[in-house]
């Protein structure tokens, strides 16, 4: 392919947003032999994005010991089924789910932390366990939402492995004992089969610290901490492809897309294999962030500190003219490590276009100091090349793994200096070094400035009038640029600041040549 084909081409992206209409291949939806939606605390089945919610009392799908009650909240949610109603207790209670099959499970967890009669709204505080899992530790929906002044729904997804022995899934709600007058509340349950080799691959997940695969066991179980649909919007429950999956856009996340990074929308044929006819929907195959030469894309991912991280990246190349290996070729970092020095996604494909793939990996994040949050990034960087397309991502998900059988996190007061109050596993969250970057680089400019007017009163303290004549002209108006970079990388900020010591070279150049022709002048 001639270098004027790649140009045009990578034009055409920048200003018309091409979309490519073809036949699509769809697969038929997952089929879980296990689907069940509890309401909990409701009298009433439900019906919500084209599924059915069963209710706790009296239900056949579940069972509920003694010592718990069914209460109301006192503020309606916008989405009342499963949230307006929740199982309420100061007590330990736990439900018990007869499963068909064994095999992995999703578990979802729907949490609604508004004000409950006779509760007090700021003494929830409880562990969610599940055989010898713990999912949640002295845990409190209420420390995430305060800040906004309301209640906010949300859901915590789960995966474990039902093994042969199990003949029931259960899952306990422990108030936690130090907390006086604690209790637990749960809104709603999912429990939903997947396929086998979903997460639990047979290749593993590539270490790239240690250069190796390495299996995900059967007794691991993981928390989704994001799924995010790169490019795309959101992909709703609905729209899965039958698991009832959330993938989320991924603005929130991207901290450094240079203006080639454009989002692509389309449709094109998809030719699945074994391995991923279920990974993800359609949508976010036909949906992907490119990037054009000399440029990088940049994501950051809140997540706790001394844990490992399972890092899906979801790719498929579905560009008529990119054929050949070589046409499409670009680096991995992950946490700011190497994941994949030479990527051919033409290769991975096996020479295929459209082509769904995707590539596992490994990433231990270890403690820094006290940081209990820390962000995890993900970076695609060039290869030189000279194609004018150097990088393509369609999607993420992060899983965060069990450590001796433990996901808990610390407590949320961890996350109350972020923008938005909220968990890492919120549906959004901008990344908190954000403002941080933007004072730092403020701070430089504001410098700058400063060595600039001692500059000029120096040079032109016996003619202030032509000095002020000079800046009225727009002297300091080369130093604008590093205010508007708020949003790039931190790999990305010293050559701002650098850049920002440019601009003072070349003022004092400036200034240099005034006074030489002021000089000149009254000669």
């Amino acid at each position: 392919m001639s270098s004027s084909s790649y140009k045009y081409l990578y034009l055409t992206f920048l200003f018309l947003h091409l979309t490519i209409l073809v036949t699509v291949d769809s697969t038929q939806p997952y089929l879980p032999l296990d689907n069940i939606a509890l309401d909990c605390g409701s009298s009433s089945e439900g019906f919500v994005n084209d599924r059915n919610w069963t209710a706790d009392i009296s239900s056949k799908v579940a069972l509920l010991d003694s010592g718990s009650i069914e209460s109301t909240a006192n503020q309606a949610s916008t989405e009342p089924v499963p949230y307006d109603t929740a199982r309420v207790s100061r007590s330990e209670f736990t439900y018990t789910f007869p499963v068909t099959t064994p095999g992995p499970k999703f578990v979802r967890l729907h949490f609604y932390p508004a004000s409950y009669p006779g509760f007090n709204r700021s003494k929830a505080s409880f562990s969610v366990t599940t055989g010898r899992y713990t999912f949640l530790s002295n845990f409190s929906g209420v420390h995430y939402t305060e800040p906004h002044g309301d209640a906010r729904r949300y859901a915590r997804e789960f995966i474990l492995n039902v093994e042969d022995e199990w003949k029931n899934l259960s899952i306990k709600f422990t108030p936690s004992p130090h907390v006086a007058d604690a209790y637990a509340f749960i809104n709603g349950i999912e429990i939903v089969s997947m396929p086998t080799n979903l997460y639990y691959t047979a290749g593993g997940m590539y270490d790239f610290d240690k250069g190796l695969n390495i299996p995900l066991q059967n007794e691991t179980a993981l928390e989704m901490m994001y799924r995010v649909n790169v490019g795309g919007g959101e992909i709703t429950p609905p729209d899965d492809t039958g698991m009832f999956r959330m993938w989320l856009s991924d603005v929130d996340y991207l901290t450094d897309a240079r203006p080639s990074a454009l989002q692509f929308n389309g449709t094109d044929q998809l030719h699945y294999n074994n391995d991923t006819r279920y990974a993800a929907p359609d949508n976010l195959y036909r949906t992907a962030r490119i990037m054009g030469s000399n440029d990088n894309m940049t994501w950051e991912f809140p997540v706790h500190s001394t844990f490992t991280y399972l890092v899906r990246l979801h790719f498929c190349q579905f560009i008529p003219m990119i054929l050949k290996k070589g046409d499409l070729v670009f680096q991995i970092y992950i946490a700011n490590q190497t994941a994949e020095r030479y990527t051919d996604l033409i290769d991975w494909a096996g020479g295929g276009y459209g082509v769904p793939i995707y590539k596992d990996y490994a990433v231990m994040m270890d403690a820094r100091g006290n940081e209990e949050v820390q962000n995890l990034s993900i970076a695609l960087l060039p290869i030189q090349t000279k194609t004018a397309l150097e990088a393509m991502l369609n999607g993420v998900e992060i899983f965060k793994l069990s450590n001796s059988d433990n996901l808990s996190g610390p407590n949320p007061g961890a996350y109350e200096d972020s923008p938005t109050s909220t968990p890492p596993s919120a549906t959004s969250s901008k990344p908190k070094h954000s403002r941080r970057r933007t004072a730092t680089i403020f701070g430089a400019a504001v410098s700058g400035l400063v060595v600039v007017s001692v500059l000029f009163f120096l040079i032109f303290r016996r003619r202030v009038l032509k000095f002020k004549e000079w800046v009225s002209g727009g002297g300091t108006s080369k130093l604008s640029p590093a205010f508007s970079s708020s949003t790039k990388s931190m790999k990305t900020q010293s050559s701002d600041l650098n850049s920002v010591g440019s601009e003072l070279v070349v003022n004092s150049r400036i200034l240099e040549m005034a006074t030489t022709s002021s000089s000149d002048e009254q000669k």
